[in-house]
C-alpha cells in the first residue's frame, strides 16, 4: 500500500532530524572546548611572564640581601659592644659626679688632698684629707656615712702634725676608706 501525502508541502509536519542535534552538541562541546584550552593557554603565559618578572626582581633583590645580612650582622656587633660597654659603665665611676658630691659633703676646715680608687676593685676608694679639728673629720665620715650610694666608711688612720708656716697650728692627716654600691646613674 502506498501513502500519498496529499498535505501541501509548506503545512507539511516535519520531524527535526536527529542527527542535526548531535552535530550542534558536538560543536558546542568542540567550542567550549577550545576556549577552555585558549584561556589556560593565555593563563599559562600570563603566569610564566609574572614568574619571570618575579624572578628577576629576586635576582635585583639579591644585593639587597646581602646588604640586609650585612647589616644585620654589624647591628648584632654594635649590641654586643653596647652591652660591653654597659658592664664596663657599671664598673666604673663617674669622677665627676663623686667629686662634686665628697666636695658638697666635706665640712668646713676639712680639705682633701687625694681621692684614689683602687686597681682591682672599681668601687673601693680611698680619701686623704687635713683636718683643722677632731670634730670636723668625725662630721665628715659622718656625712659620708649618710649618702645612700656608700655602703661601708672606714677610717684607716689619722696623723697630727704641724702645719707649715707662721702659725703653727695642728692640723689632723687621715685616710679613710669608702665602699661604693656602683658605678654611675645608671648602675644597678
Amino acid at each position: 500500500m502506498i501513502n500519498i501525502n496529499l498535505i501541501p508541502l509548506e503545512r507539511r509536519k516535519k520531524g527535526f532530524p536527529i542527527y542535526k542535534l548531535y552535530i550542534i552538541i558536538i560543536y558546542s562541546i568542540l567550542a567550549i572546548t577550545l576556549l577552555l584550552w585558549s584561556y589556560n593557554l593565555f593563563m599559562f603565559k600570563y603566569s610564566e611572564s609574572k614568574l619571570s618578572k618575579v624572578q628577576g626582581h629576586l635576582s635585583e633583590m639579591h644585593l639587597w640581601q646581602e646588604r640586609y645580612n650585612l647589616n644585620q650582622v654589624q647591628n648584632s656587633d654594635i649590641s654586643n659592644r653596647e652591652n660591653i660597654v654597659k658592664n664596663l659603665k657599671k664598673s666604673r665611676m663617674l669622677w665627676s659626679e663623686s667629686l662634686a658630691e665628697l666636695g658638697n659633703i666635706t665640712p668646713y676646715g676639712c680639705w682633701l688632698t687625694s681621692v684614689s680608687q683602687a686597681a682591682d676593685k672599681s668601687n673601693k676608694i680611698t680619701i686623704e684629707g687635713n683636718a683643722l679639728k677632731m670634730e670636723q673629720l668625725l662630721t665628715f665620715i659622718a656625712n659620708l656615712q649618710k649618702d645612700p650610694k656608700i655602703t661601708d666608711v672606714s677610717l684607716v688612720g689619722t696623723q697630727t702634725t704641724k702645719a707649715t708656716g707662721k702659725s703653727g697650728v695642728d692640723i689632723i692627716k687621715f685616710t679613710i676608706s669608702i665602699n661604693k654600691n656602683g658605678g654611675g646613674t645608671d648602675a644597678k
